[in-house]
């Protein structure tokens, strides 16, 4: 969790100037168009997966020596099933009618996906590996090479065409990383084979299904708001959710950490439980201050990166989209904690269950505030948190006994009550600069979370001893 915390810090730098730029310079017609063409492409870029990458890490964690045979018949999957979902995308495009700015768009962005399913074959190797640290190098450097050259082509006066062809470079690049941290590996004994191929298609479907379903239900709102509306509302949705996705680092950090532990432990309840129990009170500890902050300052904070002035209609889809960053992140780990004891099917379904009713809800709450508020948007931030809360809500049943305890109740409690305290400092000094306010909460918020022991001196102490601790092992090894 360290090495790709420290990761994705650096990515932050990245994620942070798209953040800033990218409604300043495309604004909100364009920046739609992007977001839609880019979840379009999500959407039907899970065809080149077919849920082999969970597969794929999970079989590794358990059977390293395997990692060369596994990985290159995914590879082989990957080339067809790639080459269907570019396909997909562009012929929906076509089909439904849309401008020639948004089809080039499509086109660039469905070759960015197929180099990203090769990409994410290599990716999920290294994380079965526990490799976290070369994990983390490669797709920290694609993403901060991708966001540099978007911000030069930005500000040389290019538009959304670039941008997506600026992503499709640094998916490329991060492709190249992977793989090369992985060379070594790949010469291990193993070879491609027909029945390799055909376990991880097999094995990877139940894993699919969830994937799908969390596709559907987390991008099929940007492709509904982009019918039913126009490019703009999209693009007042899309500046919302990228905002939203700042703190959403947290929840990725401890699913990819812990699900190769998971699977590893998985036949050993006396470890598993604990571990799979302290990531869902890491998850309480960092989401609950952040969604509570972006619901007490999305106003400032749209002010403070400067967006044109239509962007104001982000700000309430901003503040409903942060109540459900907690509620994502237990439901990754529930998926995760499921995933490594070999219930993906269970939880698979309850994705189905959640895609069925995110359209359904959002074809009833986009056109109803469109009509009442002139902002779709909001009904879709609606739809998204009820969905995560419903995922949830089933999730905890699912989950073994042992996992979810009083416990995890009460310390859940405690982290909502040092956000509290937090907000009731933050309404206190709202006026002041962001970046004061931000500071003073988040002091307020550990303080009260030593008070109501969420967080201990004897953590912190490990955690700086981890570091402290890699940092002489670094230099030794230098040495």
């Amino acid at each position: 969790m360290l090495a790709l915390s420290a990761g994705q810090l650096v990515s932050w730098l990245g994620a942070i100037a798209l953040l800033v730029i990218l409604p300043r310079y495309l604004g909100d017609a364009n920046l739609g168009k992007l977001t839609f063409s880019a979840a379009l492409t999500a959407l039907f870029g899970i065809v080149a997966d077919l849920g082999s990458s969970m597969f794929l890490t999970r079989e590794i964690a358990r059977n390293p020596s395997s990692v060369r045979s596994l990985t290159l018949s995914v590879l082989v999957t990957r080339v067809p099933l790639g080459a269907l979902s570019a396909l997909l995308a562009i012929g929906f495009v076509w089909l439904a009618g849309y401008d020639e700015v948004t089809k080039q768009i499509v086109y660039v962005l469905g070759a960015a996906t197929v180099v990203g399913s090769f990409a994410n074959t290599y990716g999920a190797a290294l994380q079965g590996l526990q490799r976290m640290h070369a994990l983390t190098i490669s797709q920290v450097t694609g993403r901060l090479l991708s966001s540099a050259l978007v911000a030069a082509l930005l500000l040389n006066g290019f538009g959304p065409i670039a941008v997506a062809a600026a992503t499709l470079i640094g998916t490329a690049i991060g492709l190249s990383l992977s793989a090369f941290a992985l060379r070594d590996d790949l010469r291990r004994p193993g070879t491609v084979s027909l029945a390799t191929m055909r376990a991880a298609l097999t094995g990877g479907l139940p894993f699919f299904v969830w994937q799908a379903s969390l596709l559907v239900y987390g991008q099929i709102d940007f492709v509904l708001l982009s019918l039913l509306t126009r490019d703009a509302v999209v693009g007042w949705y899309s500046a919302a959710y990228r905002l939203i996705l700042l703190p959403a680092f947290t929840p990725a950090i401890i699913q990819t950490a812990a699900f190769p532990a998971l699977a590893a432990l998985s036949r050993d309840p006396a470890l598993f439980v604990p571990l799979a129990r302290r990531a869902i009170h890491l998850i309480a500890l960092s989401t609950i201050p952040m969604a509570l902050g972006i619901l007490m300052l999305s106003d400032k904070l749209v002010e403070v990166l400067r967006y044109p002035a239509t962007f104001e209609h982000s700000v309430v889809p901003m503040m409903f989209l942060s109540l459900h960053v907690p509620l994502a992140g237990v439901d990754m780990v529930i998926g995760t904690v499921l995933g490594a004891l070999d219930q993906q099917r269970r939880w698979a379904l309850t994705g189905v269950a959640a895609a069925v009713l995110n359209p359904i809800g959002n074809l009833i709450a986009i056109p109803l505030t469109q009509h009442l508020y002139g902002n779709g948007a909001i009904g879709a931030a609606i739809v998204t948190t009820l969905t995560e809360l419903f995922m949830m809500v089933v999730g905890v049943q699912l989950l073994p006994s042992g996992i979810l305890t009083r416990r995890t109740v009460v310390y859940t409690a405690r982290c909502g009550l040092a956000g509290l305290a937090m907000c009731a400092v933050i309404l206190v000094i709202r006026e002041l600069p962001v970046g004061l306010t931000i500071l003073a909460g988040g002091a307020v918020y550990m303080l009260s979370s030593f008070v109501l022991r969420t967080l201990s001196v004897a953590e912190l102490k490990l955690i700086v001893g981890q570091i402290a601790g890699r940092a002489l092992a670094s230099r030794a090894a230098s040495a």
